[in-house]
């Protein structure tokens, strides 16, 4: 008896290790903003080749004729300045935001990216997020009419404390991107 209860309380441990072993494993590593948007400047470059335009669209992990603003980071560049005033963001509130968009306003094209620096602010930030896709609307509807379609199928999600604003020609490309990294 002494042998068979020796044997069940190692059989016991040695379960409970594993399974402890185990949970620490299951939760995924989240990418960090700037993994996320490397890899949609990929798919941007990716898609612009494929829609016939042959000179290169990203160098140096830099898309040409996009602005790639740092919504922490107030810089020399105008540009950049622009969107931290545009979306009134506290930075208090977030840990990393990147917002990408071409330089010429002729395209509704627009990507945000944010991480919430607590899950709390997370319901804050999306509703600047709507905020903007109004003022996206009011500017393209009465614009070019193209434009205008693309901010109408924009998605605004968010995975913990990450958000993802996308007016683009295929959001969900985008989207399933954000959704690999975050998830």
């Amino acid at each position: 008896m002494k042998k068979f209860m020796t044997v069940l309380i190692t059989a016991i441990a040695l379960l409970s290790i594993v399974a402890c072993g185990n949970k620490s494993n299951d939760k995924k590593e989240v990418a960090s903003v700037d993994t996320i948007l490397s890899e949609i400047k990929e798919q941007i470059a990716s898609d612009y080749k494929e829609s016939g335009v042959e000179e290169e669209v990203l160098v140096d992990n830099k898309l040409q004729g996009f602005v790639e603003a740092d919504l922490i980071k107030k810089t020399d560049d105008p540009a950049n300045n622009i969107y931290i005033e545009k979306l009134k963001l506290n930075k208090d509130d977030i840990e990393a935001g990147i917002v990408l968009a071409p330089m010429m306003n002729t395209k509704s094209d627009e990507i945000i990216i944010l991480k919430a620096k607590d899950e709390k602010q997370v319901k804050e930030l999306k509703k600047i997020l709507e905020k903007e896709k109004e003022a996206q609307i009011a500017q393209w509807e009465r614009y070019l009419p193209d434009q205008y379609e693309k901010v109408k199928n924009n998605i605004i999600k968010t995975n913990g404390k990450y958000l993802l604003y996308v007016t683009y020609d295929d959001p969900s490309k985008i989207e399933s991107i954000f959704d690999k990294h975050t998830k």
